[in-house]
């Protein structure tokens, strides 16, 4: 199979991910109460009920008293996603903080790859299909910095 065929057809997951990242992030800037005390709110009421033992310690002691910083950094992290995504920039990279993401949304609701209401874990594998093609390299920032190496050398 020809490998550009391989990266077109991983522009749909790159374009879904970028999409369902911008969705989810544009709410958490224009909370009327902060994103911080609806953060505290679910893990409160759902993460620490739902998710494993190990991850419950981890949020009682690590992101419950940081709760500002870890709502910062959620933030930035599904911007990054969205940004790279959208725009086919450090796709790779923002393929990552996908997995990353989303493996930790899956933990806090005490959820599993296999379950099939999952929409973290199918949103895991197109994460993975993004950084093991890199489509960013067509119809994207990616793409234009590469052309660009090669016609330098």
């Amino acid at each position: 199979m020809n490998d550009r065929r391989v990266i077109v057809a991983a522009l749909i997951p790159r374009f879904f991910l970028g999409i369902i990242f911008l969705l989810a992030v544009l709410p958490k800037l224009t909370a009327p109460t902060g994103f911080s005390a609806n953060l505290g709110s679910f893990l409160s009421n759902m993460a620490m009920h739902s998710a494993p033992a190990w991850y419950q310690t981890f949020l009682s002691s690590a992101v419950m008293p940081n709760l500002s910083i870890f709502a910062y950094a959620i933030i930035v992290g599904e911007l990054v996603v969205a940004v790279s995504m959208i725009l086919g920039i450090g796709t790779r990279v923002g393929a990552l903080v996908a997995i990353f993401l989303n493996a930790n949304y899956m933990l806090a609701k005490g959820a599993a790859l296999w379950y099939p209401s999952s929409n973290d874990a199918a949103d895991i594998m197109l994460a993975l299909v993004v950084f093991l093609t890199s489509p960013g390299l067509i119809l994207g920032i990616d793409g234009w910095f590469a052309s660009g190496r090669k016609h330098a050398g």
